[in-house]
C-alpha cells in the first residue's frame, strides 16, 4: 500500500486529488449522433446507494492521502430527480471540495441553476458546433438556442460555464471557429474531447460520416486548438494525453489507474465513462477492492502498455485509454492517435 501511494502521487505531482465522476442517470433529452451511451434504459440507483458509495469513496481517498473532486455527469444529470440531493450530500460532507456538472445546458431552469450556485458547482456544457446549424447538426434541431438559454440562466446568477466539444475528422475544421464563438461569448475555457466510436458514435463513423483523427491529424489539430487558445485568450483543457507531445510543459493529467475513478448510474465501477468496460460492481465488490486489486488496475499501474509503457513520456501522457480500447479491445494497448515514430 504504501508503495502505491507513493507512486500515486508521484504520478499526480502537485494534484493529489482523487477524482470520481458519477454518471447519476443514462436517461438524456437528446440523441447526439456521436454519442458513446445510447442507452436510455433506465435503473439507477436509490439516493441510499449513492450515499454508501460516497462513504467507500470517502474511506479510499483518505487511505490514499487524495482530496476529492467530483464530476455530475450522465445522461443528462439535471433530468435526475436525484441530481440536487446528490449535490447537496457532497456539498454537506466536503464543503471545500471541487464539483464540476457536466451538462448540454438545454434542460436548465432557475431552481436547477439556483441548486448549482447554492453549492458552488462549475459547470461545463457540451458544444459540439460553433453557431446553431452545425451544433443542431449533431445534436438536434433547437438545441443550440436551447442551450444558450440555459446559459443565460447560468450568467445570471453568476456561473460562467466552459464549453466543451467532441474533437473529430468533421469538427476538426471548425476548431478556429469554436474559439470564435467562445471569444465573443466571454466563455472562460474551450476544451475538446477526442470521438469515440462507442454506441451511436460507432455506427457514425461505420457509416464514415465522421471518424477519429489519428497520427498527424491530431497532432495538427492539438496544434492548432493550442494556436486559437493564445491568440483568442481563451483557455482550453492541455492536461490530456499526447499534448505534452507539443509542449514539455503540457500533459501531467492524472493517469488512468492511477487516479480518477468513474461510477456508472447502476454503481458499476469503471476506467472510464467513454469505454464499456466494467470493472465490478462497488456495492457488491466494493470500492477499494475494485480499485487497489483489479488486474487491469494492476497492468496499468505496472506499466504494461504496449508501446506506452516504455515511452519516456509515460508519466506526463500514459496515452488515451479510451482510444486504446475503442481500437483494439484491451486498455492496455497502444493509443492509435499517438504520432511518434518510436515507442508507440
Amino acid at each position: 500500500m504504501n508503495w502505491l501511494i507513493k507512486k500515486i502521487l508521484g504520478f499526480t505531482g502537485t494534484q493529489k486529488f482523487l477524482s470520481i465522476q458519477l454518471d447519476i442517470t443514462n436517461i438524456c433529452n437528446l440523441k447526439c449522433v456521436h454519442c458513446y451511451q445510447p442507452e436510455r434504459t433506465g435503473g439507477e440507483l436509490p439516493f441510499s446507494s449513492w450515499q454508501k458509495i460516497l462513504e467507500q469513496y470517502s474511506a479510499l481517498a483518505e487511505k490514499l492521502a487524495l482530496k476529492p473532486w467530483f464530476g455530475i455527469s450522465g445522461g443528462e444529470p439535471t433530468l435526475s430527480p436525484l441530481f440536487a440531493p446528490i449535490l447537496e450530500e457532497i456539498h454537506g460532507r466536503w464543503p471545500q471540495a471541487g464539483v464540476a456538472v457536466i451538462t448540454n445546458g438545454t434542460a436548465l431552469s432557475e431552481k436547477i441553476v439556483s441548486v448549482l450556485k447554492a453549492h458552488g458547482a462549475s459547470v461545463q456544457i457540451s458544444l459540439d458546433g460553433p453557431d446553431a446549424e452545425r451544433h443542431d447538426l449533431i445534436r438536434g434541431a433547437g438545441s443550440f438556442a436551447r442551450m444558450m438559454e440555459g446559459r443565460k440562466l447560468l450568467l445570471d446568477v453568476g456561473i460562467a460555464p466552459t464549453f466543451q466539444a467532441v474533437l473529430s475528422l468533421r469538427t476538426m475544421p471548425w476548431i478556429g471557429d469554436f474559439f470564435k464563438t467562445a471569444g465573443r461569448l466571454k466563455v472562460p475555457a474551450m476544451s475538446f474531447a477526442r470521438f469515440v466510436p462507442q454506441g451511436r458514435g460507432k455506427a457514425l463513423a461505420e457509416s464514415e460520416a465522421d471518424r477519429p483523427l489519428i497520427g498527424f491529424e491530431l497532432r495538427d489539430a492539438y496544434a492548432k486548438i493550442l494556436a486559437e487558445s493564445r491568440r483568442s485568450g481563451v483557455s482550453t483543457g492541455t492536461n490530456l494525453p499526447l499534448f505534452v507531445l507539443l509542449d514539455p510543459a503540457l500533459g501531467a493529467h492524472g493517469k488512468t489507474g492511477f487516479q480518477g475513478l468513474v461510477v456508472d448510474h447502476s454503481g458499476n465501477l469503471k476506467l472510464t465513462s467513454r469505454a464499456d468496460f466494467k470493472l465490478g460492481n462497488i456495492l457488491d465488490d466494493g470500492l477499494e477492492n475494485l480499485f487497489l486489486n483489479h488486474p487491469v488496475m494492476k497492468d496499468l499501474r505496472a506499466g504494461r502498455i504496449e508501446g506506452c509503457g516504455t515511452c519516456g513520456y509515460l508519466d506526463r501522457c500514459g496515452g488515451d485509454r479510451n482510444a486504446s480500447f475503442v481500437a483494439h479491445g484491451s486498455f492496455l494497448k497502444k493509443d492509435p492517435g499517438c504520432w511518434l515514430q518510436q515507442g508507440v
